[in-house]
């Protein structure tokens, strides 16, 4: 049983530059916090660049539809928001609740989701490694080996960024039919699966919810952003807001 309960944050549609100001506040502060799984919706279609990425060739068709352009903290290639479900997950270096490695903890994470996507009646599995490497400058294009995949199209595409205090995973559940968009501004659509047109986003979020309850062997404890996150999150909206290909350079 996990030596602490993990937070649960539930989070209302966020804009681009809030959700990953929040994930970036949370990764902040999580030596002084317990492990914390959150969830977030975006308010409307929204693009993340990789920490990495270069800015891509359809940055400007992306301005001129009025869709907002943020770039993570963590790495990987163009991710479109638009109906999708987001998690993510932060634990101090000291936790004892899952591996403290890299793939080990990426390992962790997604036999997690896995479970939870399970229960809820998707028959999802970790994705072969190499899949649609080529095109890797498109998040849900590619694959390392360590996402899930749903009737062979890459369902929940993810991220880590690691400290010397703690780490952030965070990774995009795509559930909505979103191919018309990505075909207009990327000119590329990834394959999606037709098993994803009836699921409930918020069913999906309760099955992901009490499959890390089961792995954990207790309850997650709902609770709110610390005044200290708020704040860290509020100034890096306004960093953002200077600079929307601005993040912070955690050591």
């Amino acid at each position: 049983m996990s030596a602490r309960p993990w937070r649960l944050l539930l989070d209302p549609p966020g804009t681009a530059a809030w959700n990953m100001s929040v994930d970036e506040a949370v990764l902040a502060c999580a030596a002084d916090q317990p492990p914390t799984l959150r969830f977030y919706t975006w308010v409307e279609p929204s693009l993340s660049l990789g920490y990495r990425q270069p800015p891509p060739p359809w940055l400007e068709r992306a301005d001129g539809m009025g869709l907002p352009v943020v770039r993570r903290i963590t790495g990987g290639g163009t991710v479109l928001h638009s109906g999708d479900l987001t998690y993510a997950v932060a634990a101090p270096r000291s936790s004892r609740d899952l591996p403290q490695d890299l793939r080990g903890s990426c390992e962790w994470i997604r036999e997690v989701l896995i479970d939870g996507l399970r229960a809820a009646g998707l028959e999802a599995r970790p994705s072969p490694p190499g899949a649609g490497a080529e095109r890797m400058g498109l998040c849900f294009a590619g694959a390392t080996g360590l996402e899930i995949e749903l009737d062979r199209a890459k369902l929940v595409g993810s991220a880590q960024r690691r400290t010397r205090w703690g780490f952030l995973q965070h990774g995009s559940i795509r559930l909505a039919d979103d191919s018309g968009l990505y075909q207009a501004i990327l000119g590329y659509s990834p394959v999606r699966s037709p098993a994803l047109q009836k699921l409930d986003l918020a069913g999906l979020r309760e099955e992901l919810c009490q499959a890390f309850e089961r792995a954990l062997r207790g309850k997650l404890q709902l609770a709110s952003l610390t005044e200290l996150e708020l704040d860290v999150a509020r100034n890096r909206c306004a960093a953002r807001a200077r600079d929307r290909m601005a993040v912070p350079r955690f050591p």
